[in-house]
């Protein structure tokens, strides 16, 4: 069952990251886990565990303000009626509507809406206290999200960075290799995690739409109505059923993510060329989509650090296809100028396995 608190970045993804660390509070006590730095504050890394870092209260938990995308999130809304079910039932009541018995979940999902027209009876006939059992219906919460997540993305990982990689040279050296990969599979699995990993973000914006839909067309509209609160409801409400189509391979972002990708990207892999050359940071946003037009030829596209020393790159090609790729070593100035593009693409906090970043940055 899910937690309250949630990670946003997995953390069986920032495992990779881990080393022997110090602590600020601690200096002389080593331990394995991380570097964390503040955005704001890149002057020294604090050693932290990878479970305190990237996470927050309920981020992927969805409450009864979201009620409104149960239309289009099966198992959330089956995960509601049956608790609803399991309500009515410690209490030993029935709920009705207009005359309607509600005992299935069709009729509890079809009627929910109206829950403020509910009526309440105990077996025996005799009435049930409504305000009660409607708050207490109120206070129902779904992990469908968060649970799923733990099931495949967290479960999965480790298995498809594994498969992966395999594909790839594991030895120190320069140059650039031209592959063509016979798994093409698991190159699907590998952008089906790229796709998820941007969704799941609680910054995630797709592409720009999310916040001209919320500045240009619902703060306006609420504002006039009284209620500013009910934009930021309705984006979080859209952001939580992009993430349960890409979850559970509906049409949405990842999946047409994922069909662009096959269609029209071309993938590069980074690797450092050896541990004295440094490596790459992550961030609390590990996805980065980097667009400028001067670098319209060259640095354009998709950043994804898979490993300190490992880094997949989406950019457009020409011909190829997605499973011919291109396996590039690179050296310390190519690894800093990625750093900084992951850097720009961060949030607020950056991962790394140096407590010093000047040499990678």
């Amino acid at each position: 069952m899910a937690t309250k608190n949630q990670h946003y970045v997995p953390r069986v993804y920032i495992k990779s990251w881990e080393t022997t660390v110090y602590s600020k509070k601690e200096p002389q006590k080593a331990f394995t886990g991380v570097y964390y730095y503040d955005k704001a504050d890149l002057s020294l890394g604090d050693g932290r565990n990878k479970e305190s870092i990237l996470s927050s209260n309920h981020t992927y938990t969805v409450d009864f303000r979201y009620d409104f995308i149960l239309q289009s999130c099966r198992e959330i809304r089956i995960e509601f009626a049956e608790k609803i079910k399991t309500i009515l039932s410690q209490r030993r009541a029935k709920a009705y509507y207009k005359g309607n018995l509600l005992t299935n979940r069709n009729a509890i999902f079809r009627y929910l809406p109206y829950l403020e027209s509910w009526d309440f009876y105990h077996l025996d006939g005799t009435t049930a206290s409504k305000k009660s059992i409607i708050n207490e219906i109120r206070g129902i919460r779904s992990y469908c999200l968060e649970d799923r997540f733990s099931s495949y993305v967290e479960a999965q990982w480790g298995d498809i960075l594994k498969r992966f990689l395999s594909s790839f040279p594991d030895v120190d050296g320069t140059g650039q290799i031209e592959l063509h990969l016979q798994k093409t599979q698991t190159i699907v699995d590998m952008l089906n995690m790229l796709a998820l990993m941007m969704c799941r973000n609680p910054s995630f914006d797709l592409l720009g739409i999310f916040s001209w839909l919320k500045d240009d067309i619902l703060a306006p509209a609420f504002s006039s109505c009284g209620d500013a609160t009910m934009a930021d409801i309705f984006m979080r409400g859209c952001w939580l059923t992009e993430i349960y189509r890409g979850l559970y391979s509906e049409n949405g972002f990842v999946d047409t993510f994922l069909s662009t990708a096959l269609s029209n990207l071309g993938i590069v892999v980074y690797r450092v060329a050896n541990k004295n050359e440094g490596t790459f940071i992550t961030s609390d946003n590990p996805v980065v989509y980097h667009k400028l037009l001067v670098e319209a030829t060259n640095h354009n596209g998709i950043y994804f650090p898979l490993t300190p020393r490992y880094l997949i790159f989406l950019g457009k090609r020409s011909n190829a296809g997605i499973d011919d790729v291109l396996f590039r070593t690179v050296h310390n100035r190519d690894l800093r100028n990625i750093n900084r593009i992951l850097l720009n693409g961060a949030e607020s906090g950056i991962v790394s396995q140096e407590r010093r970043l000047g040499y990678i940055l």
